[in-house]
């Protein structure tokens, strides 16, 4: 299980299904983000349909807002999702309760490149309230 602290508006949720599997796959998507481009979910829920990889959940701490807890049974799925969560919003990561130093940040980033290469390029960074849908120019 990881945590990460957030300081600033997530990423709208699509940019997570590019992350881990590329764009135009087939997902099973649940949360909190009520309109498609919102930047304020508190809950996300992914399923890859076309494969048995386990599902990733990202939720809002009951303790405190601006901690959010990522978990699967896929340790490559949670490590992922939960590194581009603190690259993009985060100002610390912990792993089991473990503090993760920037050397271990930077091994990830190694680790992930092509996934995070994935998301820097992901055309959901560019939704908008006048464009929730990019991919439909």
């Amino acid at each position: 299980m990881y945590q990460v602290i957030v300081d600033r508006e997530r990423p709208d949720f699509r940019v997570f299904l590019d992350l881990l599997y590329g764009s135009e796959r087939n997902m099973d998507t649940e949360g909190d983000s009520y309109i498609a481009y919102s930047r304020v979910w508190t809950e996300l829920y992914m399923k890859d349909r076309e494969s048995d990889d386990p599902c990733v959940d990202i939720f809002q701490s009951d303790k405190e807002q601006n901690i959010f807890v990522v978990t699967s049974k896929s340790h490559k799925l949670e490590s992922l999702t939960a590194l581009y969560l603190y690259l993009y919003c985060g100002v610390s990561m912990q792993f089991n309760g473990r503090q993760l130093e920037q050397q271990d940040i930077e091994e990830l980033k190694r680790q992930y490149d092509a996934e995070l290469l994935r998301a820097e390029n992901s055309v959901w960074h560019q939704s908008s309230q006048n464009n929730p849908f990019p991919n439909l120019r």
